[in-house]
């Protein structure tokens, strides 16, 4: 009938219900040709939806949930699952093969192969001396990892004077799930990748976590912290949230 919805497809394995706490389910579900993967967790109370990184749909159920649940999960949450997944696929979608990234901008990506030197930036492209033998990997996350603790001390000490903190020191991880973390110590953590993202993403990241050597949590006080120095925080975390995530996983 014109203007109806179809409701989920949905294929359930009977036996669901008695797996061992152990084993993961693994039940293809469609909507609108997306894949669903689903797993089956003792751990859960209800069920949790979630699009990963790569835009795969990932529907996690408590043990013994039912048909019915399961469909009126997905039909409540339809649109914003096919919203996730085509932001997702939209930001895959801007990353080349042949280029690399820097602060938000595309590089076309030259390996020399054989020769040796630093890595650089020369225009339009980032130049990669490799001698025999080393991983061309290795050497641009060297490069990257360097560019990425100058600018996100120079930032975090600039914001930390504005708000009147005095943080720790700074160091950088290689996470693919996370872009930073404040410790109670006033230690700060950064996901090197973030020197893939424009400056302005950069800067809501380390005064994110800033705020939360104010504030625990992300309650009403913390976003007032960020907003006072970010006004513009929304935007900025919204980019993040939809382009970046590709760079969390991104390998030249």
């Amino acid at each position: 009938m014109a203007g109806t919805e179809a409701r989920p497809t949905i294929t359930w394995l009977p036996s669901c219900g008695g797996l061992d706490p152990s084993v993961q389910l693994l039940i293809m579900v469609d909507i609108n040709d997306l894949n669903i993967e689903y797993r089956v967790s003792p751990r859960r109370k209800s069920i949790g939806i979630m699009v990963t990184t790569e835009g795969k749909v990932v529907v996690t159920l408590p043990r013994g949930a039912s048909r019915e649940s399961l469909a009126q999960a997905l039909e409540r949450h339809r649109a914003w699952i096919e919203r996730r997944v085509s932001e997702r696929q939209a930001a895959w979608g801007q990353l080349k093969a042949g280029e690399a990234y820097l602060l938000g901008e595309a590089f076309r990506l030259t390996v020399l192969k054989g020769a040796t030197g630093a890595v650089s930036l020369n225009g339009p492209e980032i130049r990669v001396p490799l001698p025999a033998g080393v991983d061309l990997w290795s050497r641009l996350v060297a490069w990257y990892a360097q560019r990425a603790l100058t600018r996100l001390q120079a930032r975090v000490a600039h914001f930390a004077a504005s708000m009147g903190l005095s943080p720790g020191p700074v160091e950088l991880k290689g996470w693919k799930r996370r872009w930073g973390e404040c410790h109670p110590d006033g230690k700060l953590r950064f996901n090197w990748r973030l020197i893939l993202c424009p400056p302005a993403v950069i800067d809501y990241v380390v005064v994110h976590e800033l705020a939360h050597l104010k504030v625990t949590g992300h309650n009403p006080r913390f976003w007032g912290q960020v907003a006072a120095i970010l006004p513009d925080y929304a935007a900025r975390r919204r980019w993040l949230n939809r382009e970046g995530a590709p760079f969390l996983l991104w390998r030249a």
